[in-house]
């Protein structure tokens, strides 16, 4: 996929078709398809994650009835790397796509407008939130030139940053209005705040995508990678990373809230501490321990705080995950 146009891989024993990425050149591909009887019902495609460019031709495909994978581009990239020659292409990236579409990878697409809308809002605000926090640390720089000079430069980063900070507001007021039931359940637990609430419900769309804590604890990227090969080589353990940043910076902060105020995240954290685990540590296995009380909570639908039960089964359920064995940090 590209800003302008797309290849495609029907078959291997064909050369891969170009299109333009608008609406007359996936229309080509469709009716291609239509033409050489490929069924819907019976047809699977697949296509790289690549920002915005591939959402016209999945909604398209959707709504003309085929079921289309979106395929994470590090899997695409490491199985071009097992070829002793790397050849980097368009047609050979569509050929590579079809292979790992055969061997089950990717997810279905399944986002909406609003989704979209809702998703392209709160990586908006985090954008905008970073600009933010460079533009004051260059102030802060131009404040101390002043007090040195004892002259007068500029505060254009100043009125910048008031700008900005008007616009973040207007975004959040924004986000208030999306599945506000949603956010109230999951803003019942300790450490989870509106952003918090709001990221977790664009970023997922909906939890029963996740059958088990396991799963969205892997798709954050917290989950321990294992590196172990026969009796000699057992690797320190680390989380993978391999998953959603937003996801994970905003489970890392809310974390970081939660053990600061007596609640069970708390007490779980000086637990850790007390066995010895250095502050990182402990902190990250907070954090996998928090996403697995949000699959709970989100999955029951109770609110923590109104349900003690509820509370103490979560005890039970996180640690029979193995959440209590030890999970090193690394730098968020």
């Amino acid at each position: 996929m590209a800003k302008a146009d797309f290849w495609a891989c029907f078959n291997e024993a064909s050369e891969p078709r170009k299109f333009l990425n608008n609406n007359q050149g996936i229309g080509n591909f469709l009716t291609v398809l239509k033409k050489n009887n490929y069924q819907k019902q019976e047809t699977l495609l697949g296509v790289e994650s690549t920002g915005g460019y591939h959402l016209r031709l999945c909604f398209d495909c959707k709504k003309s009835g085929y079921k289309i994978n979106v395929m994470n581009p590090l899997i695409v990239k490491k199985q071009s790397q097992t070829s002793l020659r790397s050849v980097k292409t368009d047609k050979k990236d569509a050929l590579l796509i079809r292979y790992c579409l055969t061997t089950g990878t990717g997810y279905e697409f399944s986002e909406t407008t609003d989704s979209v809308v809702l998703k392209s809002l709160v990586r908006q605000r985090d954008n905008l939130s970073a600009i933010k926090l460079k533009l004051r640390l260059q102030q802060n720089e131009i404040v101390n030139k002043e007090e040195c000079l004892k002259r007068k430069i500029n505060s254009v980063y100043q009125e910048v940053n008031e700008t900005l900070t008007q616009k973040i507001k207007e975004l959040e007021k924004k986000l208030k209005e999306y599945r506000k039931e949603e956010q109230a359940l999951l803003r019942t637990i300790p450490g989870v705040g509106p952003i918090t609430a709001i990221s977790f419900i664009s970023e997922l769309g909906s939890i029963d995508r996740f059958k088990k804590a396991k799963k969205l604890t892997a798709y954050v990227g917290i989950d321990p990678r294992v590196h172990e090969s026969g009796t000699s080589v057992k690797g320190k353990s680390y989380i993978t990373k391999r998953g959603n940043k937003i996801l994970r910076t905003r489970l890392y902060n809310a974390a970081s809230v939660a053990v600061q105020r007596p609640n069970l995240f708390q007490d779980f954290f000086q637990k850790k501490i007390s066995e010895g685990k250095p502050y990182r540590v402990a902190l990250v296995a907070t954090m996998n321990k928090m996403a697995h009380v949000i699959h709970a909570v989100w999955t029951r639908g109770t609110p923590l705080s109104k349900k003690r039960k509820l509370a103490q089964s979560l005890e039970l359920v996180v640690h029979g995950k193995g959440v209590d064995g030890d999970i090193v940090s690394c730098t968020m």
